[in-house]
């Protein structure tokens, strides 16, 4: 199988393991920067040795084949994060194309020995779920930053592997874990002003999407 081909497989796995149905031609290609019609052609291809199945105009599934390469993608990618973060001291917003690169080239053995060396880990640096040696993993549905409203206390539990707002995160002192009181949330355009440990913290409504975690309290406003 090639490097692509695995590529492929982890972002449609990862997709519908996160609850779509279908993972539609327009976004894979947008995400590679492909041509539609490339992208179709790579997917027939996939189809014909059973990793995915591809149905016209709707999208793109994932047979059970497909799955189980998916799924160990995913958590070798995620392993080698945690060992870039914990052992290397990268940051967090580093970490995404140096695992990219690993993860291709990692044995089973090597990666059985890594799970192993990292403690057995369930969670990678950004929250995601780790699927475990069958596969399976649990993803829970939190609540994303942008649905809560003001006066409520809220802890960050999962955040997009985005570079540009990892980095954000980081130097606002944002990390999984981080406790974040809503202050108030600005009418005209959802801009949200939280409060860190003393410290004042915005967020636009469109990137806090993209942050995701529970409330722990809500006060009256």
């Amino acid at each position: 199988m090639s490097k692509y081909e695995e590529d492929y497989i982890r972002y449609i796995y990862s997709r519908i393991e996160q609850g779509e149905h279908l993972v539609k031609i327009t976004d894979i290609a947008n995400v590679f920067g492909y041509t539609k019609q490339s992208v179709i052609e790579m997917i027939k291809k996939m189809e014909s040795r059973g990793y995915v199945k591809y149905i016209p105009y709707k999208g793109v599934d994932i047979t059970e084949e497909g799955r189980k390469i998916g799924s160990r993608m995913v958590r070798v990618h995620r392993l080698w994060e945690i060992f870039l973060v914990n052992e290397l001291g990268m940051k967090w917003d580093e970490i995404d194309d140096e695992a990219h690169l690993l993860e291709h080239a990692t044995s089973p053995l090597l990666e059985s020995k890594l799970y192993t060396y990292l403690g057995k880990p369930e969670y990678c640096p950004h929250g995601n779920p780790i699927p475990d040696e069958d596969g399976e993993a649990t993803y829970i549905t939190y609540m994303t930053l942008d649905q809560v409203t003001a006066n409520t206390t809220f802890i960050v539990k999962m955040v997009k592997d985005e570079p540009s707002l990892l980095k954000y995160l980081k130097q606002n002192g944002v990390n999984i874990g981080t406790t974040l009181y809503i202050q108030s949330i600005l009418a005209y355009d959802g801009m949200i002003h939280g409060i860190i440990d003393g410290q004042d913290f915005y967020m636009s409504k469109e990137s806090a999407k993209l942050v995701s975690g529970i409330i722990v309290k809500r006060e009256k406003g």
